[in-house]
């Protein structure tokens, strides 16, 4: 790869995880390729090779982005000084229904994402993940200074794994929809917001 600064690869790999973003909003995971993705970037498509070696890198790129942008909404929240809990809730609501690409990557793809990335990309991505977990942890803290470590690990260990699951309820396939209504199934209707705040009401008020 021919030298160029710092800020001109940084903004490469950018865009490169900007057009994966946008393959994944219209197609499936299975159906996106790196050629599709080369062929939205700006530069040779070879190039791309120097900063991802499959899809599923850059998709763990774009999900490591997600919780960066996470873990800076959680701690906004967290300036706003301490908070009830319904207004916690709702809180930590806004922040996860901004964060939808975050919640359909955990939710459908994260095992195949992390089994086909290397090493150092996911062990950077981890670091990334733990730091959301100590902004929503510092957060949780502003407003539950009463709590334990053992009723603080209650919630974040309830909570985390809900974002690892809400997107199915809340989002479906015109051939889940069909399959529903054949089975007499009407779905919920939620949205991301209502089903986050509500549990996480819950979670928040519980013994």
């Amino acid at each position: 790869m021919p030298k160029i600064s710092k800020e001109e690869a940084l903004a490469r790999r950018n865009e490169i995880i900007d057009a994966c973003e946008e393959l994944y909003r219209a197609e499936s995971y299975h159906d996106i390729t790196m050629t599709q993705v080369a062929s939205r970037v700006s530069f040779g498509r070879a190039n791309v090779y120097n900063y991802f070696q499959c899809k599923d890198e850059i998709l763990l790129a774009l999900l490591q982005r997600e919780h960066e942008l996470w873990a800076a909404s959680l701690r906004r929240l967290e300036k706003r000084g301490p908070l009830d809990d319904v207004d916690l809730a709702e809180g930590l609501a806004q922040s996860v229904d901004e964060r939808t690409q975050m919640l359909k990557l955990l939710a459908m793809n994260l095992y195949d994402i992390e089994q086909n990335s290397r090493l150092d990309n996911l062990v950077e991505f981890k670091h990334v993940y733990g730091d959301a977990m100590g902004e929503l942890c510092r957060l949780i803290a502003a407003s539950k200074p009463q709590w334990s470590e053992e009723r603080m690990n209650r919630f974040v260990f309830a909570f985390m794994p809900l974002l690892h699951g809400v997107y199915p309820y809340a989002f479906h396939s015109e051939k889940q929809l069909a399959a529903m209504e054949a089975a007499g199934i009407t779905p919920p209707g939620l949205t991301i917001y209502d089903i986050v705040r509500d549990a996480s009401l819950k979670l928040l008020q519980e013994d």
